[in-house]
């Protein structure tokens, strides 16, 4: 990169942090405080991995695997040869034309998304991906960003997929660290679902404790695409994830899932979902669970929004919490904006410690605290579980999910 080249980044970075980091005045941001947060003073609990062990993990799963080390593309530790004729995949960096050019000239609401309005001024690499008509890619597309001890302080990947008509595909995007210490990711995915295609969109935040994460996910669905999302958040000091949904046209169909678990004291996970009923006759679900250990605290904002003129939407969204311990806190808000009749819509929160009686009575059948303490989580989590069609997918989820259980 030139001089100019990082000098204006520099200044594009000096300029956002000055004049355009998001505060608590804003609600989108109330209940998370990004100023002098995004790097903790004390680097958090250390998670040392080698890469050859993460890369050696996700055998556990036949994937079409693509990695990134530290924001740089590793065609060494990648693996496309499964990958069927006609689709494009390849790091940004290197498709970038006057066609492709146009999925990244979009501005962006500063008030709305400031750190994708960051991202787009400093992007450093990321996935191009494009799915011919009547395609099916049976294996999955593993999209996996690795942070080394080398890594730099900040990152901005940038991933772009276009899945067009009547094309399938399962995508998991998935970040983690291997020795890496206070860092900052700050990653924007662009999805366009074309008509009638099919997504199944996996988010595996695992970043290190030290680390801070920050992504917007943008979907846009055109008419009788269905799109399946399930987000995964265990890692990372502080992290705040919006999706943002637009059914464009008629009969969409969105599925939204997510898990999210907090085991050390000041961990901050925030999730905000926001999906735009534009066009008649669509349908969409949310359903996200917590569990809170120590001093955590967890954001979850729900928001369905019905445009005038939209008949028939059926839309269901729910938020239920596990707090294990009297420490933890959530803020739960679930929101339906609705201008349309003919539409039915519903919403929900709850938020609980585990069933007292329910623990005596798995103790009273001979388990131990420990082992009933388990079970219990395990059937709050099985209901997204059992979403995940997938059964190899399903169990590495869980996996990854649950393995400082074990």
């Amino acid at each position: 990169m030139s001089e100019i080249a990082v000098e204006s980044r520099l200044h594009e970075l000096r300029k956002f942090v000055r004049e355009e980091l998001p505060s608590r005045k804003n609600e989108l941001w109330k209940y998370t405080e990004i100023k002098g947060n995004l790097i903790p003073e004390e680097a958090g609990e250390q998670r040392e991995f080698r890469i050859t062990d993460r890369v050696r993990s996700i055998k556990k799963i036949s994937s079409i695997q693509f990695v990134f080390i530290n924001g740089h593309f590793a065609e060494n530790l990648s693996n496309t040869k499964d990958l069927p004729t006609g689709v494009t995949l390849s790091p940004l960096d290197q498709i970038l034309n006057a066609e492709k050019e146009r999925y990244l000239s979009r501005e962006f609401d500063v008030k709305k998304f400031p750190f994708a309005r960051l991202n787009s001024s400093m992007m450093t690499n990321g996935m191009f991906l494009e799915i011919p008509k009547n395609t099916v890619i049976e294996k999955p597309i593993h999209l996996l960003f690795i942070n080394t001890e080398q890594n730099e302080f900040l990152t901005n990947p940038r991933n772009i997929i276009i899945v067009n008509q009547e094309a399938c595909v399962t995508i998991i995007e998935d970040h983690l660290a291997e020795n890496a210490k206070r860092y900052f990711t700050n990653v924007v995915t662009d999805i366009y679902a074309k008509n009638n295609s099919k997504i199944c969109y996996y988010k595996i935040q695992d970043d290190d404790l030290s680390a801070a994460h920050v992504a917007n996910v943008f979907i846009q669905q055109n008419q009788g695409s269905s799109v399946k999302t399930f987000f995964l958040s265990k890692g990372a000091h502080l992290e705040r994830e919006d999706l943002s949904v637009f059914q464009k046209e008629s009969s969409a169909e969105t599925e939204m899932q997510g898990l999210y678990r907090l085991s050390q004291d000041n961990q901050h996970i925030d999730h905000h979902i926001h999906i735009d009923h534009l066009a008649a006759h669509g349908t969409s679900s949310m359903l996200y669970k917590g569990i809170l250990e120590k001093k955590s605290r967890a954001v979850f904002n729900g928001k369905v929004y019905v445009h005038p003129h939209t008949k028939q939407i059926n839309a269901h969204q729910a938020n239920h919490n596990l707090l294990l311990s009297k420490d933890a806190e959530v803020n739960s808000k679930p929101e339906l904006e609705i201008y349309a009749e003919d539409v039915k819509c519903t919403h929900g929160a709850t938020v609980g410690q585990l069933d007292e009686e329910a623990l005596f009575y798995l103790r009273s059948r001979g388990l131990d605290k420990n082992e009933a303490y388990k079970l219990l989580i395990k059937g709050f989590l099985e209901e997204i579980y059992d979403k995940i069609e997938d059964e190899n997918l399903r169990h590495y989820i869980r996996d990854r999910m649950c393995s400082h259980d074990e």
